[in-house]
């Protein structure tokens, strides 16, 4: 039998030595479409955003599971202020 896994995600030493300390999380249902956007700074360098994912629950549905994603646009955003 074959076991399909999601694939891994960067590390939050990879994010970080980006310019990115923030993330955006998605629920993991799309008809749901909550999203928030958290501080990346609690969790360790060598901890994958993908290991993140299934530890979340959603304020809005109450599903667990979440999409764990870097905030690319923080870099943007502080650049223009």
């Amino acid at each position: 039998m074959i076991v399909l896994r999601p694939p891994q995600k960067i590390t939050f030493a990879q994010m970080r030595s980006s310019g990115v300390r923030w993330l955006l999380v998605y629920c993991a249902d799309y008809h749901c479409s909550h999203s928030t956007t958290i501080s990346g700074d609690r969790w360790p360098d060598e901890m994958r955003l993908s290991d993140l994912e299934p530890r979340f629950i959603c304020s809005g549905c109450g599903l667990r599971g979440g999409d764990v994603r870097p905030n690319w646009d923080e870099g943007k955003l502080s650049a223009s202020y």
